[in-house]
């Protein structure tokens, strides 16, 4: 009888180590996939740093460039919104060449990058301004209506409204533009918002004779 006793008491004890060591193993598995993934975090960050933070002449010149080791960052840590907001609009902002003629890959590189931050946060307003101006290159009616939706979500900010002023004028939506600049005055967008649809005006009358 006391041999058998010893001999479940010995089986419970294994049991137990066993289990302990189980969980030390899987816990030990969470640590060091933690310090792999704090490593990779890290060096996308350090990446970030030096393109985000490098001379804007370098930046301008080959938005290209920066975008290769935006992509190398995002292989490491494809979380890093931020960072996909700011190689959309560098691609964009400087889609021009030197010599003033629009790069069409750059553009490209302009949209990918706009959709792979939308994906990580679809409300994030540089993001959503982005795509609705390249969505308005080909439709610019449909570029402002995605702009509109978000307007309608964050309502208060007014330099949303100014945007959208923006949108709708050169989408030959005057009516709607002249709405939406209601939005924004008393605010620091309401002259470059204002001037931008007396432009879009004045485009209207001259391709509409006898039109006042």
């Amino acid at each position: 009888m006391l041999f058998i006793f010893q001999n479940r008491l010995g089986r419970e004890e294994m049991i137990k180590l066993y289990v302990i060591r189980i969980a030390g193993s899987f816990l030990l598995i969470l640590s060091f996939a933690g310090i792999v993934h704090g490593a990779r975090a890290a060096a996308a960050q350090v990446i970030y740093k030096s393109v985000r933070y490098r001379d804007e002449t370098q930046s301008r010149r080959d938005p290209e460039a920066a975008e290769r080791r935006a992509h190398a960052a995002h292989r490491l840590y494809p979380y890093n919104y931020y960072f996909c907001i700011w190689t959309a609009e560098n691609c964009w902002y400087y889609r021009n060449d030197e010599t003033g003629h629009e790069v069409f890959e750059r553009v490209g590189l302009a949209r990918k990058w706009c959709d792979r931050g939308l994906e990580l946060n679809e409300r994030k307003s540089q993001l959503r301004l982005l795509k609705a101006r390249l969505i308005a290159r080909t439709s610019p009616a449909k570029g402002a209506e995605y702009w509109q939706e978000y307007v309608d979500w964050h309502f208060w900010d007014r330099y949303n409204h100014a945007a959208l002023v923006e949108l709708y004028a050169d989408a030959g939506n005057l009516e709607s533009a002249m709405e939406e600049l209601k939005w924004v005055k008393r605010s620091k967008h309401y002259k470059h918002a204002g001037s931008l649809l007396q432009v879009a005006w004045k485009r209207e009358v001259m391709e509409v004779p006898g039109k006042e």
